[in-house]
């Protein structure tokens, strides 16, 4: 953008969830451009196109997101440079003149309806159908108008396509979250004794002990391993690991940790190191293009 607006792809229609990240981390001095898969946000960052992608990685009641995984994995030069949290509930929304007892069908993003899984079991005449995305699945019911057709999306989708809130917060859980992490084509430089997390990727030998050795010097050093999700390789029965360890920037043992878990790795790449989320922090994480020095 010529005024030096950040351009910050994400997945799926104006109103999703994504979105709302977008506006926690950059307090709406950001502009939001709406794209249908999570490659194609991974793409947009690689070229240029957009300056950030925010991608959700993990949600509280269904885990790890799979396609979010596979699509940072798949591409070498991103780097994730921050992350947010963002609280979530699902409503029933449907369009105007809408009522729950009318409601037959239900459109919404396939993680959407996993977290709402109590509430389907609960009104199993409701017919569920999967799409793309939250919001994009709002957009639908606002363009179709039809009262048997409704969407599980959030209030502000509910604001923007004009669209009735049939049932609010029917998520299995009211401390429902979802997590993103922002991707960028270089890193992105903190002060140092910052509170971070590193994310990395690793394979390992396919032989006995193999992957105890790869993360034993973050035990030996005491590192605090966040967390560790396996992905298929592409090879059968073959299976990489994308794991999250905290510290502090700037510690000199960091550097060693890696280091030898490189030596005991077949591969380990460092996807980068962030800001660990603060809920008492928003915003603010250098939303200008060029930014030299993120503050969230």
């Amino acid at each position: 953008m010529t005024d030096g607006t950040l351009r910050v792809a994400f997945q799926g229609e104006l109103g999703a969830f994504s979105e709302e990240a977008i506006q926690q981390l950059w307090l709406g001095q950001a502009e939001p451009m709406p794209h249908r898969d999570f490659s194609d946000v991974i793409a947009a960052v690689q070229s240029g196109a957009a300056d950030r992608g925010v991608i959700p990685i993990e949600n509280t009641i269904v885990g790890g997101i799979a396609a979010a995984h596979d699509a940072i994995i798949a591409a070498p030069d991103v780097h994730v440079t921050a992350e947010t949290v963002v609280n979530v509930h699902h409503c029933l929304l449907g369009p105007p003149g809408a009522t729950f007892d009318s409601v037959k069908m239900v459109l919404s993003h396939p993680v959407a309806l996993a977290q709402c899984g109590a509430f389907f079991a609960r009104f199993p005449r409701l017919e569920v159908h999967a799409v793309y995305d939250t919001g994009g699945a709002a957009l639908d019911v606002s363009n179709v108008g039809d009262p048997e057709i409704a969407a599980v999306a959030s209030r502000n989708a509910a604001q923007r396509y004009k669209l009735q809130v049939l049932m609010p917060d029917i998520e299995d859980r009211p401390d429902n979250q979802t997590r993103f992490l922002v991707v960028a084509r270089a890193p992105e430089p903190h002060p140092e004794g910052t509170p971070v997390r590193t994310a990395v990727i690793i394979t390992h030998e396919d032989r006995p002990g193999s992957l105890l050795r790869v993360l034993e010097p973050l035990a030996r050093h005491g590192m605090d391993i966040r967390r560790l999700e396996s992905r298929p390789t592409g090879d059968p029965w073959s299976y990489l690991f994308f794991l999250e360890f905290d510290h502090s920037l700037g510690e000199p043992i960091v550097q060693r940790v890696l280091s030898e878990m490189t030596a005991a790795a077949r591969k380990l790449r460092v996807l980068g190191t962030f800001p660990r989320w603060n809920p008492g922090r928003r915003g603010s994480i250098g939303w200008r293009v060029g930014s030299p020095t993120p503050t969230h």
